[in-house]
């Protein structure tokens, strides 16, 4: 496949994926607005997911389920027994329970896997977000791990990638822009890379993290990115590039890092960016509006969900305009069949308005039909005609830590006890929801001094909520924390529970919880690529539990 202008970090990569899918021919996605009823989106999604020939599937949606690890593969059984024409293309998560390269689940990306399920959805992400053959993308992906890109095993070349890297390469083959870059996150403040982007003409989508972005955004990390890259260019430069050193050299590292800056700005200013948005503060989004020129309400953004098991599950697509980004939600695309969860009672995605519940998806495999893929997400279904809505909001459901973590010698340590992390936590006789609203709140209340919060279950039916007394001493009451709590947006399961006394809140001259290693020693570790970037991590709750 041929890209009039391209800046790749892994050509080489890129060239065995479209070797493999660039024959994949893009579909109408567009169509998927006609569909106008419940049973129009349940007749679609049997058909692309490849269900539609299993005659039970409707029964056993409601009793089957299948673990995530069940469908991983193990490489070397794999490799031997690999019989393809192409290199084997394997995807693999982010480590985000277990910090060790070991411990990842592995995908094998068949050619009737991507023309299934991720070829169509990221050509719809994109080709919604303004995507072309006429102009540019930017692209910026995870930093590998050691074993990512092309590699070899007993005699059989093979290709490892995140995910979130592979579904954007599949997409390069697929719609074949005039144009792109691909680099990863931490050289996206280089000024090699900035020459780059700035050479491109028509950059009409930039896909990237909200942290990323915001990293361009922010004039001073900009700076301390582009001097700390000034010490690694390479001989050969381009005249771009001679073009940005002359403006330092001219105007010095601080007026030419803003002069610079602005061209950015202005270069990105027409583009859509694509992203999720779930983790962004108000302060992020007026940083963000500055640097990209957005007036407020007229954000250009693409919300996005793809999962490694299931490919892209959910965008905030559209035929024009960015009303359902501006409003939070996403679409369900009819390439999978989903169904939620709620009260132990899983009901198909598009019958579900309105419900907070756990996450399962249907799909086709190689060889046979995968039943309720258990994604470890809790979604919100929102009230839709047609083609099922989501909150863009996805959380993560409560899962056992596999790696160590510092508990405070101050709390008394159960035995056989399991430190569970998470989003949505649901207890015997309460839940809790989104805690890094209630850590944000005690934050700012109680100027609590902590990245997360620790419960401690005490018996099956008793809690402690433990809190660092170091909080403002107007908070060093158990009454006036409980007063806070109660005006913490969405805490009122809690609330009620600690009135209850199913939750004692316990104040202790020390951090609760904290980590082993420094933020910047494991961000240093990922970048290098010997721990996966699950790691990176930070959850708002984590729980002693004995259950």
């Amino acid at each position: 496949m041929f890209f009039i202008t391209s800046f790749d970090f892994d050509k080489e990569v890129q060239k065995h994926i479209d070797l493999s899918f660039s024959d994949i021919k893009p579909i109408n996605w567009e169509k998927w607005f006609d569909i106008s009823t419940n049973e129009e989106y349940l007749e679609l999604s049997l058909k692309l997911s490849g269900l539609s020939s299993i005659d039970d599937i409707l029964e056993r949606i409601h009793t089957e389920k299948t673990d995530s690890k069940q469908i991983s593969l193990n490489i070397t059984s794999f490799l031997y027994s690999y019989s393809g024409s192409n290199i084997p293309i394997l995807c693999h998560t982010s480590g985000t329970t277990n910090s060790e390269i070991s411990a990842l689940k592995w995908f094998h990306m068949s050619k009737n896997v991507v023309k299934r399920n991720w070829a169509p959805g990221m050509q719809a992400i994109f080709e919604s977000s303004g995507l072309n053959r006429e102009n540019s993308a930017l692209i910026f992906v995870p930093s590998r791990i050691r074993i990512d890109g092309l590699q070899s095993n007993d005699g059989q070349d093979y290709i490892s990638l995140y995910s979130s890297e592979f579904s954007q390469r599949v997409m390069l083959s697929i719609i074949k822009p005039y144009s792109y870059i691909c680099f990863e996150y931490k050289n996206s403040k280089n000024l090699e890379i900035i020459s780059k982007i700035l050479s491109l003409d028509n950059i009409s989508v930039i896909s990237a993290p909200a942290i990323t972005i915001l990293g361009w955004a922010n004039l001073e990390k900009f700076k301390i990115g582009i001097r700390n890259s000034l010490e690694n260019l390479p001989k050969e430069k381009s005249s771009y590039l001679e073009e940005l050193l002359l403006i330092i050299e001219k105007e010095g590292i601080k007026k030419g890092s803003e002069i610079i800056h602005s061209k950015l700005s202005e270069k990105m200013s027409n583009a859509t960016v694509v992203l999720s948005i779930s983790s962004l503060s108000e302060q992020n989004w007026i940083l963000l509006r500055k640097f990209m020129n957005w007036e407020e309400g007229k954000e250009k953004f693409t919300n996005l969900y793809v999962a490694s098991e299931i490919g892209p599950f959910a965008a905030s697509i559209s035929k024009r305009g960015y009303e359902l980004s501006h409003s939070n939600r996403m679409y369900v695309f009819p390439l999978t069949l989903p169904v939620l969860e709620y009260k132990n009672k899983k009901n198909l995605i598009s019958g579900s308005l309105d419900q907070i519940g756990k996450l399962y998806v249907s799909r086709m495999g190689d060889s046979r039909e995968l039943i309720n893929i258990d994604i470890g997400d809790i979604i919100t279904t929102r009230k839709s005609v047609g083609l099922p809505q989501i909150d863009a909001n996805i959380i993560r459901s409560s899962f056992e830590l596999k790696y160590n973590i510092k508990l405070s010698n101050k709390i008394e340590k159960p035995e056989n006890y399991k430190i569970l992390a998470g989003d949505f936590f649901s207890f015997n006789k309460f839940n809790i929801i989104q805690p890094r609203n209630l850590l944000n709140c005690l934050k700012y209340s109680c100027k609590l001094e902590s990245d997360a919060l620790l419960l401690k279950q005490e018996s099956n039916q008793f809690w402690q909520l433990i809190l660092p007394s170091s909080l403002d001493t107007n908070c060093i009451n158990e009454d006036v924390i409980l007063q806070t709590i109660s005006n913490c947006p969405a805490q009122k399961e809690l609330f009620q529970a600690i009135v209850n006394k199913r939750i004692k809140i316990k104040f202790i001259e020390d951090q609760p919880i904290d980590f082993l290693a420094t933020r910047k020693e494991v961000l240093k570790k990922v970048r290098e690529g010997k721990v996966p970037k699950g790691i990176l991590k930070k959850w708002p709750l984590y729980v002693i539990s004995t259950d």
